[in-house]
């Protein structure tokens, strides 16, 4: 008998019934909590072994930390499977004793190549682009608005790019989600950066929005500098709701200060 552990829960594996992993109605095993997709992996037992295969292309899984490729890899005593946020472990035979504790923050950086600042990637979803809501803004050619995305999953950074943006991973087109490993040199657009899990050296300065020109070296960007210019008609339309009510109220004043004026007058010059 043979079993998949996630987070103490035990799913059975039984022969030639394959179990889906995922978040939706489909899946045999469904697992809100894990930023899974609605069907993220198979795992198919059968009487020689079982085997484990990414559900499509877009889903990454790794095993023992090594992205899996689109097809069957065999399972053995003790893997460990990373999907989404969630943490897998393949027992054989009898579940045996899973590491217990806090598990250490994942601690990453994109390294820009021409400057002295790193991009730190502590949020779930970091996006990259021209657009303002980006964490990483390439005011750069050939750029679009939301050119890539550096997602936190599997175990690591994901890197992942819609079909018809230009990203290289070391030199090489990128065609479908991609773990990154130490050292790896993505380009995107015309800017190239590192991704990095070491200590970073002296003298780099860290930053959770970035901005980058094509030609310069590059800008942190605080918090509150993630504002969008309102439009002159924008601003006229504010002026006139302002005024608008001013003047009414002034209005209203004149008119009860003359009804005021003539009451004492008419008082004054009654008998």
């Amino acid at each position: 008998m043979t079993w998949l552990e996630y987070n103490e829960a035990l799913q059975e594996l039984r022969a030639d019934s394959e179990v889906v992993v995922g978040t939706g109605a489909q899946a045999t095993w469904r697992l809100r909590r894990a930023d899974l997709m609605p069907r993220h992996f198979i795992v198919s037992p059968t009487n020689e072994g079982v085997t484990i295969c990414p559900f499509s292309g877009e889903a990454v899984v790794t095993v023992n930390g090594r992205q899996l490729p689109v097809g069957a890899t065999e399972l053995h005593d003790g893997d460990v499977i990373s999907a989404g946020s969630g943490d897998f472990r393949f027992w054989a035979g009898a579940p045996g004793q899973s590491p217990t504790g806090v598990k250490a923050p994942l601690v990453a950086h994109l390294l820009e190549a021409r400057g002295q600042t790193a991009l730190s990637l502590q949020r779930i979803s970091t996006g990259i682009g021209n657009d303002e809501s980006n964490a990483l803004i390439l005011d750069c050619d050939g750029a679009s608005s939301f050119h890539a995305e550096l997602r936190r999953e599997a175990g690591g950074h994901v890197l992942r790019a819609p079909e018809a943006a230009v990203v290289k991973l070391n030199g090489q087109p990128v065609s479908s989600p991609v773990l990154l490993s130490e050292g790896d040199e993505v380009e995107i657009a015309d800017q190239r950066f590192r991704y990095t899990r070491k200590p970073l050296a002296d003298g780099v300065a860290t930053t959770t929005q970035h901005r980058i020109t094509s030609g310069s070296r590059g800008e942190p960007l605080p918090a509150a500098s993630r504002r969008v210019k309102a439009s002159t008609g924008t601003d006229l339309s504010s002026v006139v709701t302002l005024r608008t009510p001013m003047r009414a109220v002034a209005f209203v004043s004149s008119v009860i200060a003359a009804v005021a004026i003539a009451t004492l007058l008419l008082l004054h010059h009654s008998p």
